[in-house]
């Protein structure tokens, strides 16, 4: 135990070394660690905050606050605001600041090592804090948030995922030879970790993170074409009472090994992936009436047959010039998506991860969000009719909707068209595509070199185009 703790506080030291040489600057440059960092302030502050709960009568604690570019507008509907930050110039500067805010108070001291009251609040914000965590940290920091929030209270998070903010940037303030002790960790991580923690009180009742989205940090794509810069919004829920609770040593196990081995895996299989076998099989009935220009594309993935059934987001974009929001439900998958966004650096194309299609259509109902077109794959093996029927929330009267569906032999067409008709689709038009699917998936497999991987989503497969 005492070398663990030697351990600890010499990578704190050597973080707060890290971080001292921004000491004599508490500016916007030295907390974005961009010298063009007032050029994205303000729009990457909105990005942040406008995606937070109402906090209006709530308490809140800004953990990693620095000079308090996020506590301003915390404590503008809060009732209070703690703001914290291990290096006293930041805070001090912080003070300065919101000196005309009476419901902040501040502390001197390092997230590791904060003490607060179990349920004592409302929001655990941090912006840009686990990559300067160690593992062992993340799991001793996020056990803590868990403990400190009350029920139905939120903690968001922001990270640098696989790289810099500022990517391969020249204005980033990212020394050239000093050693960069910061943890760029897969996206995907940080999914995983949040829904594996369990929390028993006091009580004896089990918590649990339940993570609502997954979102890049819009003001990254449009500024400097990342993302990879990803926050998240989680809500402490009440866990099932047979949940598994994992132990301190599992979940590192987890964090630090099988999730990366795992992702890496599938980074492997994907990374060098241009082309889907589904663009053949959309690309019959897709249009430009189906996908007018310059409108928006709802592109839904569940994945749950094979990794490589999904819709080719990018190809939609460069086809008919419109903008498509594509979500992914596997955590592995978005990591993928993200990465091939960087690559690709199509800001039409935008991606988020969300657990359900219903959890995709809060995201987006709050947001008030509305689009043209609704485009799927597995659309009514993985929702149920509730969800199907919600649908009509976020698409435009007339919408177009198409998806491609793998069945069970004992499925009819007249079973699908008596759902569909439910939830209010027109117009509906099925056609048999079970030959194709499988000779265009066998030259998938050719043409990615994955023999090896080669698993063919068997069955039927009917491709269905509606009107809403």
């Amino acid at each position: 135990m005492a070398s663990m703790e030697m351990k600890t506080t010499v990578r704190r030291d050597v973080f707060k070394s890290f971080w001292n040489k921004y000491s004599d600057s508490p500016d916007n440059n030295a907390m974005m660690l961009n010298q063009n960092a007032e050029e994205l302030e303000s729009s990457d502050r909105n990005d942040i905050l406008s995606s937070l709960p109402d906090l209006t009568d709530k308490d809140a604690v800004d953990i990693g606050a620095g000079i308090g570019r996020f506590t301003t507008i915390l404590a503008q509907t809060a009732k209070s605001v703690l703001s914290t930050d291990f290096i006293e110039s930041f805070i001090l500067k912080n003070r300065e600041r919101n000196s005309h805010l009476e419901n902040v108070s501040y502390k001197v001291g390092d997230a590791v090592n904060l003490v607060l009251d179990n349920n004592s609040v409302d929001l655990v914000f941090t912006n840009w804090l686990m990559m300067y965590l160690s593992d062992n940290e993340v799991l001793e920091f996020l056990n803590n948030a868990i403990r400190w929030l009350r029920p139905n209270g939120y903690l968001h998070l922001r990270e640098s995922c696989s790289e810099p903010s500022t990517g391969r940037s020249k204005s980033t303030m990212h020394s050239t030879t000093d050693a960069n002790p910061t943890s760029y960790r897969f996206s995907s991580l940080y999914i995983k970790l949040l829904r594996t923690i369990r929390f028993q009180c006091s009580e004896g009742k089990l918590w649990r993170f339940e993570v609502l989205w997954s979102a890049s940090v819009p003001t990254y794509v449009q500024r400097q074409s990342n993302w990879r810069q990803v926050h998240w919004l989680t809500r402490k829920v009440p866990a099932d009472e047979n949940d598994w609770v994992p132990t301190t040593r599992e979940l590192h196990q987890l964090f630090s090994l099988e999730w990366n081995r795992i992702q890496t895996h599938w980074d492997s299989l994907l990374d060098n992936e241009r082309r889907c076998w589904t663009d053949q099989i959309f690309g019959r009935v897709m249009t430009s009436e189906f996908v007018p220009k310059n409108s928006t594309v709802f592109s839904y993935n569940p994945r749950r047959s094979a990794f490589h059934v999904h819709i080719n987001a990018h190809l939609l974009s460069e086809k008919f010039t419109c903008n498509v929001w594509n979500v992914e439900t596997n955590e592995y998958y978005y990591r993928t998506s993200l990465t091939k966004a960087n690559e690709i650096k199509d800001q039409r194309v935008r991606f988020g991860w969300n657990r359900t299609l219903q959890s995709a259509i809060d995201y987006w109902r709050e947001r008030e969000g509305i689009f043209n077109a609704f485009v799927a794959t597995e659309l009514l093996t993985t929702v149920d009719d509730e969800t199907l029927s919600n649908l009509t929330v976020i698409l435009k009267p007339e919408a177009k909707i198409i998806t491609l569906e793998p069945l069970d032999e004992q499925v009819t067409f007249d079973d699908l068209r008596k759902r569909v008709s439910q939830a209010g689709w027109r117009s509906v038009n099925m056609t048999n595509v079970t030959e194709p699917a499988k000779e265009l998936q066998k030259d998938y497999f050719k043409d990615h070199s994955l023999l090896n991987e080669a698993i063919v989503a068997t069955g039927k497969w009917v491709l269905i185009e509606a009107t809403l």
